[in-house]
């Protein structure tokens, strides 16, 4: 002990400079002080007390004991909720000096108390408060919870033995902190109500401090919703009384004042429709209620439009033409509560009637259709008359009740039926939709490998058709076509044909055929000179060109040249035309026409191109330049000078491309190929 008692003395300066620093260092020290040897005494039993009721400002909880015998060491920590309250000071018993407390922050909203004390044996009457804690309450509720986990709460006697404390929940008992739980007030909701009505909301304003509401209700109510609110749904059953509905604000602490509404509860009147009944066709009956109970009662009854007077209790039906289901409403017109019954009235028999139908109602064009009559009631003994509209030529009709039709457009089909007392019609339609067709064009003639052809089907009937497409050998299926015409690209040869049409709702025909040829385009021919003979190396569809002009009716594979100039060929066979075969120039009956070539330089040539030719020549010098299709492009024309056998012209403005020089004077003519960058 005495040892104990240095340890104490060395914390004073600690605790002279403030108590919730103090007291951690001396609880640590305390703690370490105290041998894990456990005697049999058993620890005291301590109660943290519930505080009831509390309103904004300081409070005190006590800590008090039970079995408080020879206690010479006290180690205690408790949590609380900093939200509701904040700790202020510790007040030990004069029986404990130096029994020290502090505070110290959980960091999640608890803030937690922790107290130590030493000194010799100690003994305290059973309910001694061995600590009161102060507080200061702002508002809410917060449990005082012991935090238990060994060394935090304990106890040792006056030698130092620590004291059994197991189990925890036997030795340390939580207090709570309640706020003030004031009356709810009035309650808000009707306090009149039927037997059997549901959905109604009674309501308090809310409460501050509470967990709950404790709500009560009369014999035969039950809370649907809300039951722990300030706002619940009551519904009342066919067999619920009168009686209170009652609240009271709730929390841990106990419950606050109790608020009360009276509610009546109305009983409902007999709703009673009375037997079913069973009536001839045609004929009327009176329908039977019973009394509703004593007092004024009101009655509706429906469907209205069979009755006379709906708003009696016992009223009379219009003539009766089939079974109805009648509904009576009974009102207390002093509670307003209501009660409802059913009763059916059967109607038997019934009049000369028929039912005409067509099966199947909807056909493609060359279908057939049955037709049927449907007679009953009257006498059956029936006579029938089928007519049609538009009639057909010669106008048809049948007197069988059942006739097989064949129509090729839509009709409606009447029929008269008689049995010897009255007559009815009736009629039903036939729609007849037309077959769908299609026609397949677009011969197409197509030139070399790679090309496209565009084919159409034009269509009939109702959209969206389907169909086949085929060239014998390919066959492409087609969906959902909505429009018409329908066009499709093929690169295949060969005759295009439609099958399988149906549009939306028949098969149909088709018609026409499209023939796709691929022919190949002709090879490039070449010119062969005898003579004054210009000979194609094409036998057929040759085109003769001179000095880049079409000659007409020069379409043989040989063609005899008159005049002198450049020539050339081209051969169109199945309509695919040749690339134009290389030109040749041919001088006819001139011979003093100088028979020299022409030197182009550079050639290609970008900006400027020299013509140098083999002899002078005589006079003015045509140049022209044309583009392979004769085009005249550009021309010159220049006087040379004696001895000068070459001209420089400027081509710069020019297209890139192939171009034809042709000269042209008194005693020269000739033409060659200038290709420009």
């Amino acid at each position: 002990m005495r040892q104990l008692q240095n340890i104490i003395e060395q914390s004073l300066p600690i605790k002279a400079a403030g108590r919730r620093l103090a007291v951690p260092t001396i609880l640590c020290l305390l703690l370490s002080f105290i041998t894990s040897v456990s005697v049999s005494q058993n620890a005291p039993v301590t109660t943290c007390a519930t505080v009831a009721g509390a309103v904004p400002g300081n409070i005190s909880v006590p800590v008090t004991v039970t079995g408080f015998s020879n206690i010479g060491a006290v180690s205690l920590t408790i949590d609380y909720d900093y939200s509701v309250m904040q700790f202020v000071q510790g007040t030990p018993n004069p029986a404990l000096p130096g029994f020290l407390s502090g505070d110290a922050d959980l960091s999640t909203g608890y803030h937690r108390i922790t107290m130590g004390w030493f000194g010799s044996g100690v003994y305290l009457p059973d309910g001694s408060a061995i600590m009161t804690l102060v507080f200061n309450y702002m508002g809410g509720n917060s449990p005082l919870t012991w935090f238990e986990n060994g060394s935090s709460c304990e106890y040792a006697d006056g030698q130092g033995n620590v004291l059994n404390d197991v189990p925890t929940e036997t030795y340390y008992l939580n207090g709570f902190v309640c706020g003030f739980v004031g009356s709810p007030g009035e309650i808000s909701g009707n306090d009149t109500v039927c037997q059997g009505q549901t959905g109604e909301n009674y309501s308090v304003v809310p409460l501050a401090n509470v967990t709950g509401y404790n709500w009560t209700v009369p014999e035969g109510a039950t809370i649907v919703s809300g039951g722990n609110t300030n706002i619940i749904t009551v519904n009342f059953s066919d067999q619920a009384i009168a009686g209170p509905i009652s609240v009271n604000g709730i929390n841990e602490c106990g419950g606050g004042p109790v608020s009360s509404l009276s509610v009546t509860v109305n009983e409902l009147p007999v709703a009673n429709a009375g037997d079913d009944q069973v009536i001839n066709y045609g004929t009327t009956t009176t329908l039977q209620a019973a009394s509703g109970g004593s007092g004024t009662y009101s009655y509706y009854w429906w469907p209205e439009e069979f009755l006379v007077d709906p708003n009696v209790q016992n009223p009379q039906t219009v003539q009766m033409t089939y079974t109805v289901f009648f509904n009576v409403l009974v009102t207390n017109q002093e509670s307003m509560c209501q009660s409802n019954d059913q009763v059916v009235v059967t109607v038997v028999g019934g009049p000369l009637h028929i039912n005409p139908v067509a099966i199947p109602q909807t056909i493609c064009l060359g279908e057939s259709v049955q037709l049927y009559a449907n007679a009953g009631g009257g006498s059956e003994n029936y006579t029938y008359l089928w007519t049609c509209i538009p009639q057909d030529d010669p106008p048809w009709g049948s007197t069988i009740a059942n006739p097989l039709v064949s129509p090729d457009t839509s009709k409606q089909y009447l029929l008269q039926v008689f049995d010897g007392f009255n007559q009815v019609t009736g009629f039903v339609n036939v729609n007849v939709f037309p077959l769908p067709s299609s026609y397949i064009s677009g011969d197409t003639n197509m030139c070399g490998q790679g090309n496209i052809a565009t084919l159409k089907v034009d269509l009939t009937g109702n959209p969206p058709w389907s169909f086949n497409y085929t060239n014998g050998i390919t066959t492409v299926i087609i969906t959902n076509v909505m429009t018409t015409p329908f066009y499709f690209m093929t690169m295949e040869p060969g005759t295009y044909t439609v099958i399988n049409l149906e549009d939306a709702n028949c098969f149909g025909e088709s018609y026409g055929s499209a023939t796709v040829n691929v022919f190949p385009v002709p090879e490039k021919p070449e010119i062969t000179i005898i003579d004054y003979n210009l000979v194609s190396s094409s036998c057929c569809g040759n085109q003769w060109y001179k000095d880049n002009a079409l000659i007409p009716g020069a379409t043989g594979q040989v063609y005899t040249a008159t005049e002198s100039g450049e020539y050339y060929v081209i051969v169109s066979l199945n309509g695919c035309v040749s690339e134009a075969s290389d030109a040749v120039d041919l001088i006819v009956g001139i011979e003093e026409i100088s028979t020299g070539t022409i030197t182009l330089s550079p050639n290609p040539a970008v900006g400027q191109v020299r013509i140098t030719f083999p002899q002078p020549a005589n006079g003015t010098i045509n140049i022209s330049l044309s583009s392979p299709d004769g085009r005249l492009i550009d021309s010159f024309k220049l006087k040379p000078t004696p001895g000068r056998y070459e001209f420089l012209i400027d081509v710069a403005h020019l297209d890139a491309g192939l171009y034809f020089v042709t000269l042209c004077g008194k005693n020269i003519f000739r033409t060659g190929k200038l290709i420009i960058r």
